[in-house]
């Protein structure tokens, strides 16, 4: 019967839309949406640590150079004090070369400081420079994989689409009463509630179909059922 046919149609058009929206949900876990945002962020927090730690060296730096500037001048103040005769005392021209010595020490105490930072610092930018390279090669590789899975969404969202606009034509040609005994049919018996006939055979559950049950599928004249699991049986067109 042409009307099984459609209804036939219809059924399969409903089955690859659910196989078409399973897939577009599970479209996510196919690229691994989740594991890769949080591989990002992980390696994003590893990037802004190694900068801090950059960023903490550098100011360390720029206190110890600042004090050891200002101890320099301090110092060269006190040798001016001490060598250009501005103190007579000699109490006081002792007491000038103590702090002139004391602060030289200082000086080359805050040198070793300055050059241990500075070694550390150039250690940290190596380090950060190496994790702002290996975040910018993941970040392009989570851009292609999220612009190939926005491709599959647009594509599987589509092709929802143009099934729910066949399903909607087909429903149209078939009787809501057909569709209904189909549905029920396929609740019983599995996905399919009407199948075509394959080789003499029901195409549902593959039992070989009687002579008079083969007759009046190719008679077309009124609904015929599967002996075995009362699926709807049509002819297809050769």
């Amino acid at each position: 019967m042409q009307k099984l046919e459609g209804l036939y149609d219809w059924q399969e058009a409903r089955l690859k839309k659910r196989k078409v929206e399973k897939k577009l949900k599970q479209l996510p876990e196919k690229y691994e949406l989740e594991n890769r945002k949080k591989n990002m962020e992980s390696r994003e927090k590893e990037l802004l640590e190694k900068r801090e730690r950059t960023g903490e060296l550098s100011r360390e730096l720029k206190r110890k150079e600042d004090a050891a500037g200002r101890l320099e001048n301090q110092r060269k103040d006190y040798e001016k004090k001490l060598y250009q005769g501005e103190t007579q005392s000699a109490k006081e021209l002792e007491q000038l070369q103590k702090k002139v010595t004391q602060m030289q020490k200082e000086e080359a105490r805050l040198e070793e400081e300055i050059l241990e930072i500075m070694m550390h610092l150039d250690e940290a930018r190596e380090e950060e420079e190496k994790k702002a390279a290996h975040f910018k090669q993941e970040r392009e590789k989570d851009e292609e994989v999220k612009k190939e899975y926005r491709a599959d969404k647009e594509a599987l969202e589509q092709e929802v689409k143009e099934l729910e606009e066949e399903i909607e034509k087909l429903e149209q040609e078939v009787s809501e009463e057909l569709r209904q005994r189909c549905h029920n049919l396929a609740q019983r018996t599995g996905l399919r509630g009407v199948v075509p006939v394959e080789d003499s055979s029901c195409g549902g559950c593959k039992v070989s179909l009687s002579a008079f049950v083969l007759e009046q599928v190719k008679g077309g004249e009124e609904m015929v059922t599967c002996e075995n699991c009362f699926r709807m049986l049509f002819l297809p067109r050769q």
